[in-house]
């Protein structure tokens, strides 16, 4: 599946899922009453693995709503990110993440829920071949899905990612946008701004808009002429200013899951709740 990455108004985004295939069926059911629906483009803003152990049920929910919404996208999450590339899933595995994957993540409900068991970490050797076997009961079209996910998604005047544009970064927010469209995160293109954090602690591996540097979901650098609608960081209630939208409300651990629809590129966000 070739994931479109310019959506059309209304859009709807929805946050963070982790799993959580019921409380995005509760959303759902809540956003076929809203009179934007039958129009309306789905934004999925990305990190739909691990936390819960339904996501494969989750992911092949994403594909049929996306299926039956034509114009509907999905961007790429940091835990998204991780298992695709500590599993391989487009390419081989990367040594980094395969690490990463294992002590940085709640990757186990993800294992259960195509394996139907959690992993085991030795003896040596034994994780590794844990993420092969993964990958080898993972659907087709779910790994064909994961591995391909773009990195943003936009409209007229909004911006679809999973965290945020970088101030530490010397390259300005339009560049920034355009290297997320190519999936391109290279020191030499996008130039860490000398002593910050971003330069002293560069990652080739993890772009800080997927999720490295978490700062970016409260204080994001300005894309001028648009809104950026983001999740990544579990916020208590939607939280909305002139520059980003933030609405991961369920972090895949509570209720109400959240939406926030845009009925044009000057409107005021509405939310919708999957409870409450």
């Amino acid at each position: 599946m070739q994931l479109p990455t310019r959506v059309g108004y209304p859009v709807i985004a929805v946050g963070d899922l982790h799993g959580r295939v019921e409380w995005l069926d509760k959303l759902v059911a809540r956003l076929r009453e809203r009179p934007e629906w039958p129009d309306a483009k789905l934004v999925f803003l990305g990190d739909l693995v691990d936390r819960w152990p339904d996501v494969k049920e989750l992911v092949s929910r994403v594909l049929a709503l996306l299926a039956e919404k034509p114009g509907s996208t999905c961007v790429t999450g940091n835990h998204d990110l991780a298992l695709v590339r500590a599993a391989g899933l487009g390419g081989p595995p990367a040594a980094d993440w395969v690490r990463r994957y294992a002590t940085n993540y709640d990757h186990k409900p993800t294992f259960v829920s195509y394996l139907g068991r959690t992993p085991d970490f030795l003896p040596a050797g034994r994780w590794e071949q844990e993420l092969a076997d993964l990958k080898s009961a993972m659907p087709a079209d779910h790994r064909a899905f994961l591995a391909n996910l773009p990195w943003v998604a936009e409209a007229e005047g909004h911006v679809f990612l999973h965290n945020g544009l970088s101030p530490e970064l010397e390259c300005p927010a339009s560049v920034q946008v355009e290297c997320l469209r190519r999936k391109l995160w290279d020191r030499a293109v996008v130039n860490p701004r000398f002593g910050t954090d971003t330069a002293k602690l560069f990652n080739p591996e993890y772009p800080v808009w997927l999720g490295a540097d978490k700062r970016l979901s409260e204080n994001p650098l300005r894309l001028p002429g648009k809104v950026q609608v983001t999740g990544h960081i579990k916020v208590d209630a939607p939280d909305a200013n002139a520059v980003r939208v933030r609405i991961d409300t369920s972090g895949g651990v509570r209720e109400p899951l959240t939406a926030c629809v845009l009925a044009g590129p000057t409107a005021p966000p509405a939310f919708v709740f999957s409870a409450g």
